[in-house]
């Protein structure tokens, strides 16, 4: 049976966020973390054990228990030579090197477990914050991502360190829509953290930069950005205006500020969030991003001739921005040229097939056309899609 017994030095607690977030081991190696393990694979071995093997594996799990990590890594090289199918094996060789920061043997112990284990999400996860600590960047967030998706981070103990590794990586990756989905875990937890607070500012602010290069000059802006999106992601709607109006009058041209507030307004007000993105606009009129979500936001408010203008700037510049498509689709089978909306919409869904925008903008034009079966369709696949 797979038994994990991690020693004290390798998996002590700290009640400490900052201390959790910033070193690496702690939350990652935990008990419980190892013990999810056993809740996705069974290591069973029907193969006769090679001679020397059962000593070398007990050797291995008691230098393991006293934390003797260089003994018991050591010892499950060993073992592993003899044994290479031994998944229990590699799975403590990657964790123990994990935990003594040697992130390269960490990373070949669990492709050698992936091998054997596809898809196992903890060692995804291992393997993907052995990767951001080499700077393979974009495979630590393939890594990551799928570990996520497949449950590695539903342990409350191993979710807050991966998903700040995540967050950062999809900052990186420029999906700042993506991190900042990340970040409202933390802000949900009411977790309070400086460099939290640079990442949110960094992904709010569209820097696709992770929170330790970030230029140090920048980092008061960030933080404080950071520190106002955290305040309206946890519900604090108040102290968020409040704050905001404080950053707006303190960097009165920084990027993306307005757009930032008008983002999280978004889901709470599109009359609100109109006026952020409008701000954004008249400081960077050469925003396109600014241009798009507002065009969608008016679209959404049911302003649609408002709405058109918007939308046709940016697909003048940029003419496959999906949201821009959007709004100039979706307005225009409202304001009558049905024709050009149907041909927006389904060039998103040949690229997009379940985007339930486009598929509800289809539903306007059928019913307004009078295509009773289409519209039927559209309206059936929209109410899939929303659940």
């Amino acid at each position: 049976m797979f038994f994990v017994p991690i020693s004290e030095a390798v998996t002590r607690g700290t009640s400490d966020t900052k201390s959790r977030l910033k070193t690496r081991r702690v939350p990652i190696v935990a008990a419980n973390f190892a013990a999810f393990l056993l809740t996705f694979w069974v290591l069973p071995s029907t193969a006769q054990q090679p001679p020397q093997f059962d000593d070398l594996s007990r050797q291995a799990a008691t230098a393991r228990d006293r934390g003797d990590l260089a003994e018991a890594i050591a010892l499950y090289n060993q073992a592993e030579q003899l044994k290479p199918d031994w998944a229990e094996g590699w799975f403590y060789l990657g964790l123990l090197q994990y935990s003594t920061n040697a992130y390269q043997p960490a990373i070949d112990a669990f492709n050698h477990l992936l091998q054997l284990q596809h898809g196992a999400p903890p060692a995804l996860a291992l393997r993907g914050l052995c990767e951001f600590e080499t700077a393979a960047y974009d495979d630590a967030l393939r890594d990551l991502e799928e570990a996520v998706k497949e449950g590695a981070a539903n342990q409350p103990r191993n979710e807050q360190i991966i998903r700040y590794h995540l967050a950062q990586l999809l900052t990186r990756a420029s999906r700042f829509q993506d991190s900042q989905a990340q970040y409202q875990f933390f802000a949900a937890q009411h977790i309070d953290d400086p460099e939290l607070q640079v990442g949110l500012g960094l992904a709010g602010l569209r820097v696709p930069l992770l929170t330790k290069d970030a230029p140090p000059a920048d980092q008061p802006l960030y933080q404080a950005a950071g520190t106002a999106g955290f305040a309206l992601l946890a519900g604090d709607t108040q102290e968020a205006d409040t704050q905001f109006r404080q950053l707006f009058a303190r960097f009165p041209t920084a990027k993306n500020l307005h757009f930032f507030y008008g983002f999280l307004l978004f889901p709470h007000s599109s009359e609100l969030a109109i006026d952020q993105f409008r701000a954004e606009i008249a400081l960077a009129p050469d925003n396109l991003e600014s241009h798009a979500m507002l065009g969608f936001t008016l679209m959404i408010a049911g302003r649609y001739a408002e709405a058109e203008p918007e939308a046709q700037h940016v697909l003048a510049i940029e003419p496959d921005m999906e949201m821009a498509q959007i709004a100039l689709g979706r307005s225009l089978a409202e304001t009558g040229d049905i024709q050009h909306a149907t041909d927006l919409l389904n060039t998103i869904l040949k690229r997009d097939p379940d985007n339930l925008e486009a598929h509800m903008g289809l539903a306007t034009i059928y019913t307004r056309t009078g295509n009773r079966e289409e519209a039927y369709r559209e309206h059936q696949l929209c109410r899939s899609l929303a659940k």
